[in-house]
């Protein structure tokens, strides 16, 4: 005897299209009352709340890329916009200490030919071109030369007083040693008494020096001193430097003054030369009665 179960007799099973269609009645069915009644709103509502801490745990990983990529997107636009900012700040602080620059050249400019007409001499403005490398001497160049009408002697001055004097001259500049060089001097008078001195250059923009003093004169801190014109370069009246102290002999007759220049030594680009008007005149006529000598000699 077989020992396979048996189906039973009587179950039939529904068709797939027959499912489908009595689920698709039920649907429709829900449909309509839950439209017309709002009977489903407490199944909705429970099956909400049993969902909402499901669906909040499957978002929260995805939230959390999304700020990990904001925060790194975030990052990157700041970075690059520092950078931006820092890029603009430097060269707005470029163009300040330019345009401060200039302003202060401006200014000078405007001081130097500004200066009141000196009686037989005309303003000749020139600017600083080289300076010289040698630490000994005090030396600069100017674009000024004897195809300008300089010549060599003449006095170099700025807006506040003396500079020192041409003492090379080539066809388109001119060499200017200035006072604080070793070998330069100037004779001065003491505004307040009428004191003749002489200072001379110690290789410092920043000082000058009396060196061969009387210990009985009369200088003091803060006396100023002008060209006092008896040496027929420097025309008299041009400020030269104010006292600082005076030194008392030291294994010597001779006391010792230090001075401050008056002028900007060493500080400013730009100088004027004192051209003697009567030696323009010279040159000119000299100019002048050249073609007229070279014709004779043929």
């Amino acid at each position: 005897m077989s020992s396979a179960p048996h189906a039973p007799l009587f179950v039939r099973e529904m068709g797939l299209p027959t499912r489908f269609g009595l689920y698709v009645l039920v649907c429709l069915f829900l449909l309509g009352l839950d439209a017309r009644y709002a009977t489903l709103n407490g199944v909705r509502s429970g099956l909400n709340a049993i969902i909402h801490p499901v669906q909040m745990a499957l978002a929260r990983p995805w939230e959390w890329l999304l700020g990990v990529g904001g925060f790194f997107v975030a990052h990157g636009e700041l970075a690059a916009e520092n950078n931006r900012l820092k890029r603009q700040q430097e060269l707005l602080a470029a163009s300040l200490g330019d345009r401060i620059a200039i302003e202060a050249e401006n200014t000078q400019l405007r001081a130097l030919m500004a200066l009141p007409p000196r009686p037989g001499f005309t303003l000749l403005p020139g600017e600083i071109i080289e300076a010289s490398t040698d630490p000994f001497t005090r030396k600069v160049i100017i674009n000024r030369g004897s195809g300008h009408g300089v010549a060599a002697g003449w006095p170099v001055v700025d807006a506040n007083g003396l500079v020192g004097q041409v003492t090379r001259v080539y066809p388109w500049s001119a060499e200017v040693s200035l006072l604080t060089d070793r070998s330069q001097g100037a004779p001065v008078q003491n505004m307040r008494n009428g004191l003749r001195i002489i200072v001379s250059g110690q290789g410092s923009d920043n000082f000058l020096e009396v060196r061969f003093l009387d210990m009985h004169a009369d200088l003091q801190p803060g006396d100023l001193l002008y060209t006092s014109g008896i040496d027929g370069i420097y025309p008299a009246g041009i400020p030269v430097a104010r006292v600082a102290k005076t030194e008392p002999p030291h294994h010597t007759p001779f006391a010792r003054a230090l001075c401050q220049p008056l002028g900007g030594v060493g500080r400013f680009r730009h100088m004027a030369v004192l051209v003697p008007t009567a030696g323009v005149e010279k040159q000119r006529v000299e100019k002048q009665l050249q073609p007229a000598s070279k014709k004779t000699s043929k």
